[in-house]
């Protein structure tokens, strides 16, 4: 007996996470472009009405990808956002961890993702400022606010996030997605460790 429209399969969930975790694969290393309902089906096997059956439409399937970056992200924002000893230990650890992140290659391609995304569409660049951009700024704001020995003024905490994130993104995008790395290549362990001291000294009470 078929199933009455409207009802959900038993395992709707379990497919559709699974469907998700495939898609979220294909978002962050297919070319650096919008693709269609249609190239995200073909990229997991499945068929448009499937995917429209999960996940509505392509902006769905799309804010729905954001969301599941924010989630796999969630650890490694946790992590970065422990408290330190001093100042100088904070952005030590922050670089270190975000030096592997980069390397590993996800990093930028998460970003790249919601920004072309976003920049097309209100409702996934909302969804990327608010699942990844914003917990990455935070972050940095929340290991600084239990560091002893930093700032505590929301402004001073929010510059700080600001200025360790943004050249991490722009190095990698001249890197990894721009062809840097062959055409104009950056030494990126010494420019990480020249923030690295500046912003330290900034921020390290004389």
């Amino acid at each position: 007996m078929p199933r009455p429209a409207g009802v959900r399969n038993h395992d709707f969930e379990e497919k559709r996470k699974a469907l998700l975790d495939a898609l979220t694969d294909f978002a962050l290393s297919a070319d650096l472009r919008r693709p269609s309902l249609r190239q995200f089906a073909l990229a997991v096997h499945q068929s448009e009405p499937t995917l429209r059956h999960y996940f509505t439409d392509r902006q769905g399937l799309v804010l729905d990808i954001l969301e599941n970056i924010g989630h796999r992200a969630g650890p490694l924002w946790a992590m970065v956002a422990t408290p330190s000893a001093t100042p100088a230990t904070a952005f030590e650890e922050y670089f270190r961890i975000s030096e592997a992140g980069m390397r590993l290659g996800g990093f930028i391609r998460a970003h790249a993702f919601g920004l072309i995304e976003g920049l097309a569409d209100e409702a996934a660049g909302r969804a990327y400022l608010e699942k990844v951009l914003e917990p990455a700024l935070r972050a940095v704001s929340d290991k600084l606010r239990g560091t002893p020995g930093a700032p505590q003024e929301e402004a001073a905490l929010r510059a700080a996030a600001l200025a360790s994130l943004s050249p991490l993104l722009v190095m990698s995008l001249h890197q990894e997605l721009l062809d840097g790395a062959r055409a104009a290549p950056i030494d990126s362990s010494a420019v990480i460790a020249q923030l690295q001291q500046w912003l330290s000294r900034a921020l390290t009470p004389d």
